[in-house]
């Protein structure tokens, strides 16, 4: 932490800050505010509006991540912090810690101590922090920077907390939009992408790989007799073995795949980068597993898949006529060689 006679905290209305000023920036920044954007559309504009109507040349925005409560998230920064995009801070150590904890704006004048800059980034000598308010709940800090002591006055804590109240609100906004679309495009049961989030991502990679000239491949593959484990033993036993394909199939893939639920009991890979052999190689990895059926004790109770790949650009243009005739192959490798059909997944027969 800094030394105590370098930090001052401000409670709201107590600094006195030109109202013409904040009045002013707010009227830029109206818009933005009050139109749902997506949260790094809102962010960055945030930052440019900073740096024209104030002069703040170093700011950030560090916004706490519920999966990880212990740490915010550099999500927005500029001037010295530019590089520290994506860096994290603790949550309860050094001045973001202070300003989550006390919920008040702070000016340090003379930031010589530790204060959990990133190691990457050059030090700032001086910042002003507001914390980022949602019913009285802490989300996040909004900061800004000067390489020299002494560069902030308390008005332009002021500012600063006047724009951090209005953006905590924007941040929130986002932030359920983003939810809202990561639902409609998630597979309730598995966790997966839906159908349509599949094809919108096919098509997306399409796009790209018109550019840059390179393959992709998308395998289509459903689960053999279940329909019989769905009659025999259940929709719950069903949903979970569904729900242990997804998991399987997430950990056979790499960080640039998709695994997404096409429909029932088929499911979908998307493999950027990769031609018609390397998806035979993966699905041929797929072939032999053997997926426990639930609350099915006795010996031979497993099942198996079946596959069907096709390849971009060789088997079709479109992602829909990419998906189409994976599926056309998944098929007619079922009708051919019936359980494990995987065997067949890459040819016309």
């Amino acid at each position: 932490m800094p030394r105590p006679s370098a930090v001052r905290s401000t409670r709201p209305g107590r600094a006195h800050a030109a109202p013409d000023r904040a009045l002013l920036f707010l009227a830029r920044l109206a818009n933005d505010l009050a139109v749902v954007h997506s949260l790094p559309t809102l962010l960055e504009r945030v930052m440019l509006a900073l740096h024209e109507e104030t002069g703040f040349d170093s700011c950030t925005v560090a916004l706490l991540d519920e999966r990880m409560p212990r740490t915010l998230t550099i999500r927005a920064a500029s001037g010295l912090w530019a590089r520290s995009r994506g860096a994290t801070l603790p949550r309860d150590k050094g001045v973001h810690g202070t300003v989550m904890d006390r919920k008040l704006p702070l000016l340090v004048s003379n930031l010589s101590a530790d204060t959990g800059v990133p190691a990457r980034t050059r030090k700032p000598r001086s910042g002003i922090y507001a914390p980022l308010v949602v019913n009285d709940r802490a989300v996040g800090v909004l900061a800004a920077y000067a390489p020299r002591p002494g560069a902030f006055t308390e008005s332009d804590l002021s500012l600063l907390t006047v724009v951090g109240r209005y953006l905590a609100g924007a941040v929130e906004v986002a932030r359920l939009g983003e939810q809202v679309k990561q639902l409609a495009a998630t597979d309730a049961l598995t966790g997966l992408a839906n159908r349509q989030s599949f094809l919108d991502h096919v098509t997306s990679e399409i796009a790209r790989n018109r550019r840059t000239g390179r393959h992709l491949s998308v395998v289509l593959l459903d689960v053999d007799g279940f329909e019989i484990i769905n009659s025999v033993h259940g929709h719950a036993a069903g949903d979970e073995l569904l729900a242990r394909v997804a998991e399987l199939l997430t950990r056979c893939v790499r960080a640039s795949d998709l695994v997404a639920r096409w429909g029932g009991d088929e499911f979908g890979l998307l493999r950027p980068e990769t031609s018609a052999a390397q998806g035979e190689r993966l699905v041929a990895r797929l072939r032999p597993l053997k997926l426990t059926v639930p609350h099915m004790g006795s010996a031979g109770s497993y099942a198996s898949v079946s596959c069907g790949l096709a390849t971009w650009p060789k088997d079709a243009q479109t992602s829909e006529g990419l998906v189409r005739e994976a599926d056309n192959r998944l098929r007619k490798a079922k009708r051919l060689l019936g359980r494990n059909g995987a065997r067949h997944l890459g040819r016309r027969a």
